[in-house]
């Protein structure tokens, strides 16, 4: 007997519980420290790198973070006054909702975030 194909909206939302089963499982895995400190280490050698600069001598960096999920880095970059010019994450709707949802309600994150941030949601 064949087995019936998944219906791919329940694929879905298999790949967003993803995004809590990180969150909580990262705590115990060694690897996710080592590739934290990997991608932190080649994000700030990104970003101290000297690269060709527009008229006013200013080098505008980009970072796109796709699926994002809950991640901080934007948070720890703008702590340590290294945020780039532009910091874009990709994710879910649902995903990015909710995260959407615990910025506004935390008044640290919002600081941070600041006026000008925008989220952009497609239609599908």
């Amino acid at each position: 007997m064949a087995r019936p194909v998944a219906d791919w909206r329940s694929n879905i939302a298999a790949v967003q519980g993803t995004n809590d089963d990180a969150s909580a499982s990262k705590l115990y895995v060694p690897r996710y420290f080592a590739r934290y400190a990997a991608v932190r280490k080649l994000l700030h050698q990104f970003l101290n790198c000297e690269l060709k600069t527009d008229e006013q001598g200013n080098t505008k960096k980009q970072i796109l973070s796709l699926g994002a999920g809950f991640d901080t880095t934007y948070f720890q970059l703008q702590d340590e006054g290294k945020a780039p010019y532009l910091y874009v994450e990709l994710d879910f709707k649902e995903v990015t909702s909710k995260k959407a949802a615990l910025v506004e309600t935390c008044r640290q994150l919002r600081d941070k975030v600041g006026e000008t941030a925008s989220i952009s949601q497609c239609k599908n």
